[in-house]
């Protein structure tokens, strides 16, 4: 990564800083004597040369740890429930194709049954 170098001006005259995204602030403070060139401090400056506005500092959010953690225990409950929700689905399911196998195995039985029996039954006895 490329440091920008502050031009050399005299003590008390302006001069312009520029950040990593290209934009340039205007900057009265003089450098530092004792810092190098490349680690001159820079500070933001309400001043824009593009006309942009420097960016508001980051907000905190304004949870306590408390809160966090309470929002933390909420969020797992939730998970929780919706893990037990699937699992009790399958389970439904599972129920269900077994009674639905259990029922065609009786139907397969009993067609069985009357198609070998050697009377016949219904309508067209003899």
């Amino acid at each position: 990564m490329t440091y920008p170098t502050p031009p050399q001006l005299q003590p008390g005259e302006p001069y312009l800083l520029t950040d990593a995204f290209g934009r340039t602030f205007v900057s009265s403070a003089p450098p530092a004597s004792d810092v190098l060139p490349v680690q001159t401090p820079v500070s933001p400056v309400p001043y824009c040369v593009h006309g942009q506005a420097p960016l508001p500092a980051p907000q905190r959010s304004g949870l306590s740890p408390v809160a966090l953690v309470a929002v933390g225990a909420g969020g797992a409950l939730v998970v929780g429930t919706v893990l037990v929700a699937l699992l009790l689905s399958v389970a439904v399911v599972a129920a269900s194709v077994a009674v639905a196998a259990l029922a065609l195995t009786v139907c397969a039985v009993v067609l069985r049954s009357m198609v070998n029996s050697p009377e016949p039954h219904g309508r067209y006895r003899r």
